[in-house]
């Protein structure tokens, strides 16, 4: 078989062998490579987090075992300082949690995002969060909503919808952030302070939790 995926995570089976988390055309899977963490392997560095890879692969159920490889990108170069580091490393944290199925959408949204080089990390990764919502159609309805002139609006996480017996409360202005960010064109502009962007995570993670169940 033949596909391509992203690596998530990799870490030491044992003493020298490789064994891979990889998102891509066979969905989530593991990757076991004999003797992958030898340097003298022929695919020693190719499993590394981040790369994109298209590969010949076997397959056991969830396990996969490259036979071998047609292209890498070496994007793990991509982390060069502890910044984009962390930023990639959120990526895959995130697609870990909840990235279960193969969408193509899903796939260039992940690999689009990792290109990415933010000036403004934390804003960026709210993008993403967003843009994946639309990209599984679970947007929250209040994205198109007209806001109401009130400090605090209240949402209903099964729509996502303003509504006074919705159970989660949000400032007004994030909600309107949120607007704002999610057509932006450039949002590496925009800003919002730590403490904020802290609690538009925080709803997305009850959103997600919601609709997702993990």
């Amino acid at each position: 078989m033949k596909g391509e995926f992203i690596v998530l995570k990799r870490l030491r089976g044992g003493d020298v062998d490789l064994v891979g988390t990889l998102y891509g055309t066979a969905g989530k899977v593991t990757l076991f490579l004999k003797e992958g963490y030898l340097n003298t392997n022929r695919l020693f560095g190719v499993f590394e987090p981040f790369n994109y890879v298209e590969i010949d692969y076997s397959q056991v159920r969830n396990i996969i075992v490259p036979n071998d490889v047609i292209r890498v990108e070496r994007f793990s170069l991509f982390a060069l300082n502890y910044k984009q580091y962390l930023y990639m490393s959120s990526l895959s944290l995130f697609a870990l949690q909840y990235f279960n199925y193969y969408d193509e959408n899903l796939f260039e949204l992940l690999l689009s995002y990792l290109l990415k080089k933010p000036r403004n990390s934390e804003v960026i990764l709210l993008k993403f969060k967003l843009d994946f919502l639309k990209a599984y159609g679970i947007l929250p309805k209040f994205l198109s909503q007209e806001t109401p002139k009130t400090k605090k609006v209240k949402i209903d996480l099964s729509t996502g919808e303003i509504k006074s017996e919705g159970e989660y409360e949000l400032d007004r202005y994030i909600v309107e952030f949120l607007k704002k960010l999610l057509e932006a064109k450039n949002p590496d502009r925009l800003n919002l302070t730590r403490r904020d962007i802290k609690k538009a995570e925080d709803f997305l993670r009850e959103y997600l939790k919601f609709h997702l169940k993990v």
